[in-house]
Order: C-alpha cells, then structure tokens, then sequence
C-alpha cells in the first residue's frame, strides 16, 4: 500500500468533547459555583462537598481551566453578555464597551447567547474564567447566571433595561418618557389612530415604552389606538407585524415601533408591500436613533438614548462594584430626546 493510500486510509482523528463546569455539577447535584470553589484552593467550601464534586469531576474526566485561573490571577478579565447581534443598535455599543474597559487596562471576554440552552455555557464562561465584573446587554435578564455571579462576588451591571432584580445596578434611559414623547410626536403631527409595534413579550423595554405611549395618547384624549406584538427586536418582527396589523378591521394612522430596525421594517413593509406613502398616509416612529434612521431611505422620526452616558454610566458604576463590593446596587435612569425627522408627516425635512 502506497503512503497516500496508507493516509486515506487513516480515519480522522476525532476531537474530544471537552466536559464542562455545568455538566460536573450536575453529576455532583451541586451548583455550578460550588463546583468552581471546589477547584480553588483558596475558596471557602467544606471537606466532603469538595470531594463529591473531585469525584463527580473525576468521573466525568473533567480537567479544570488553567489558562483561565491565570487570567484570573491578574484581576484583568471583564465579560460583556450579549444575546441580539442581529440588532444594530448593539454594535457600535459593543465597540466602545470595550474601548472603555481598554482604558482601564482591563480584556473583554464577549458571551454570546443566542438561544435558552446558550445561557449554561455562559455560566460555564463566566464561572471558569472568574471575570472580575460581568455587563449584561441582554434584552431578557438571565436570572441563572445573575444568580451565579452572585455566589462568587462577581458584581454585574445590566445596560438599556430595567428591572425588578434589586441586587445588580441597572443603568438605562427613561422607556416610559420614551413612549411619551413618541405619542406626543404623532399627536402634535395630526395623527389620530396610532398603534404600537411591541418587541420581546415580557421585556422592560417592551412595557415600558407602551406603557408610557398609551398613557399619553390617553391623557391627550386619544382613544383610537391598537397594540400589536412584534416578538423580537428584528427587522423582520417590523415587516411582519405591520402586515399583520392592516389584515385588522381598524387600520392605523401612525405607528410607533419599539426599536429603529422594527421600524425600518415596518416601514419597507407600508410603502412596498402594502402600497402606502410614509409619512402622507402613515407616520413611523423608532426608538434609538441608529445609523440607518439617518439614512435617505428612511429618514425616521425616532427617540435618541443617550448611549453614550449609558455606556459611560455602566463602566463607571461596574468598576467602583470591583473596587468596593459593599457598595450597595442602584438603578440609574438617564433622559431619551426626541428627533423629528420626515417620517412624521408635520416635519417633512431630514434632520
């Protein structure tokens, strides 16, 4: 048999999965931190849970991270939770996250999640790499992994969402302000019967820019309104729910979508499936203020967050956590801005 022949011969060598931190635990019918203490010299854990996780671990064949200690030991790791890389809003947010944990001359650990099962291997990151500090960028909040970063001491700061978790810093605009002042710009332009396109069921972000559109159409004495649900923060979510929408008996006059790329969508949606001129007919309205709100092709009337005190709040309140944990948890709300621009139809001109 030739070498070549020899070599094809030769099956390929297959990789072995490498066991995790979530799944030791399990065997062990431990927490995840427990497991993480137990392989730390220095943590605090009694004698037989140390040894039932060793040998749950040993059958398992689990080998702890080294590297990962390593990072630890130079208190230099900071991780950045995100779930919607879909959403640009979130880009240019990640960029000048890490930007600003440079500057502290601290490394970025990015964790994406991008499904319910994802959120065990973010636990498996952040318990095995011990990040010194945790952002969470996710529109829904992982109540496992807060939990988690909790048994460690591991401070977390969640960014553009309230909520109800009272033991972690949340910094975001004002959502309710935001639906205001979104009602308020239809209203003052002539509209009459708006409706909101509402984004992930359940998000604070969601409720509390209805909440606040609603309450101000009614203050105002507007009682023809409608909610349609939009499921996710998605250009499609906008297109689609705006189809769905005017298949209704009582079509809307305006529409105020929970973020920009909804609207985005919704917009393509009114004036090239369903053949209606923004804003002459319909008035759009987005909340963000993105890169593509700019642009001539939508030129969308939107609700600014001021990403940049947001983002320069969350760095701030996360590292003075690091610094000193008995600094108690707040929540910080910043104001949002409105901006007019020609898909509202009283302000015809780009901004």
């Amino acid at each position: 048999m030739t070498k070549e022949a020899q070599v094809a011969a030769t099956p390929p060598i297959q990789k072995k999965r490498k066991v995790t931190v979530v799944e030791v635990a399990e065997a062990a019918g431990v927490s995840v931190s427990a497991v993480s203490r137990a392989f730390n010299p220095e943590a605090s854990i009694s004698r037989p849970l140390r040894e039932k996780v060793f040998k749950a671990a040993a059958s398992l064949n689990y080998k702890p991270n080294r590297l990962a200690r390593g990072i630890k030991s130079r208190s230099s790791l900071v991780g950045i939770l995100m779930t919607d890389f879909n959403n640009p809003f979130y880009l240019p947010i990640l960029s000048r996250f890490t930007t600003e944990i440079q500057k502290r001359n601290c490394h970025s650990l990015l964790i994406h999640v991008d499904g319910d099962m994802d959120i065990q291997e973010a636990v498996e990151l952040v318990m095995e790499y011990n990040v010194d500090g945790l952002i969470i960028t996710s529109a829904t909040l992982p109540q496992e992994l807060v939990e988690a970063c909790h048994s460690q001491n591991t401070p977390v700061v969640i960014f553009g969402r309230d909520s109800s978790e009272n033991s972690v810093t949340v910094v975001s605009c004002d959502n309710v302000l935001a639906g205001n002042m979104a009602a308020d710009m239809l209203l003052d332009a002539g509209y009459t019967k708006p409706a909101f396109v509402a984004g992930p069921i359940g998000t604070s972000a969601t409720i509390d820019r209805q909440r606040g559109f609603i309450a101000r159409l009614m203050e105002r004495g507007c009682h023809q309104w409608q909610v349609v649900e939009g499921g996710e923060f998605s250009y499609d979510a906008g297109y689609d729910a705006t189809l769905r929408i005017f298949q209704h008996t009582e079509k809307p006059d305006a529409l105020f979508y929970a973020d920009d790329i909804m609207a985005c969508g919704g917009m393509d949606a009114l004036r090239y499936e369903l053949g209606f001129s923004v804003p002459e007919q319909i008035g759009v309205v987005g909340v963000d203020d993105i890169r593509l709100a700019k642009s001539r092709s939508y030129n969308l009337s939107t609700i600014r967050q001021p990403n940049e005190q947001m983002i320069q709040s969350t760095i701030d309140a996360l590292f003075e956590h690091i610094a000193d944990s008995d600094i108690p948890a707040r929540s910080i709300t910043l104001p949002c801005e409105p901006v007019v621009r020609g898909s509202t139809q009283k302000y015809p001109s780009s901004s």
